[in-house]
């Protein structure tokens, strides 16, 4: 018993740190890319992850099928869970990607509207807290943000895999936040 803990903990630490290489290496590489390899990367990353990810997978199919029940098709709701990865896979591929993301070129990919609602709500003397679900591209909303001098603390859940934060971390503070970890997060808001 204490054998097999030892074993799984082991792997476990060389599974992190092939996670953490993996990622540094798609810091390096995925800059380098073209917008049309990014989306075909994500969509091709995506497709095999609902393939690989069977337990994930599985609860999408299920998800779908409560929220929907009988409209979809068992073939449909398959590929609505497909392109949910894909999707996913597209936001963290665009993350990668968006050291390439400056003030004066972020507008030519990140399409923002009604902005200027958030901006008469705003400013130096007004404080305010967003609250942001993980739908459409998350990040590049976030980023998007700071660019238009909307920056703020951001409470940020920590990978179970802590070698990865760091990463995530300077991607996501690249336009002028500060990212803070979720434990104490709220009260570190409410003191900006």
């Amino acid at each position: 018993m204490i054998q097999n803990q030892a074993m799984r903990s082991q792997w476990k630490r060389i599974r992190y740190r092939l996670e953490w290489i993996g990622l540094l290496l798609a810091t390096k590489l995925i800059p380098l890319c073209s917008r049309r390899v990014c989306h075909y990367l994500a969509r091709l990353a995506g497709a095999l992850l609902s393939f690989v990810d069977r337990p994930r997978y599985r609860v999408a199919l299920s998800n779908l099928e409560v929220a929907f029940g009988d409209r979809f098709s068992p073939a449909e709701r398959r590929k609505l869970a497909r392109q949910s990865f894909q999707h996913f896979a597209q936001t963290m591929v665009d993350l990668l990607w968006s050291p390439r993301l400056t003030q004066q070129n972020f507008s030519r990919y990140i399409e923002c509207q009604n902005f200027e609602e958030t901006e008469r709500g705003t400013g130096p003397e007004r404080s305010i807290i967003i609250a942001c679900y993980h739908y459409g591209n998350f990040e590049w909303l976030s980023l998007a943000c700071g660019f238009l001098d909307l920056k703020g603390t951001i409470i940020s859940q920590e990978f179970k895999n802590s070698l990865l934060d760091a990463i995530f971390k300077k991607l996501r503070e690249q336009s002028g936040h500060e990212l803070v970890p979720r434990e104490r997060g709220i009260i570190r808001l409410y003191k900006v």
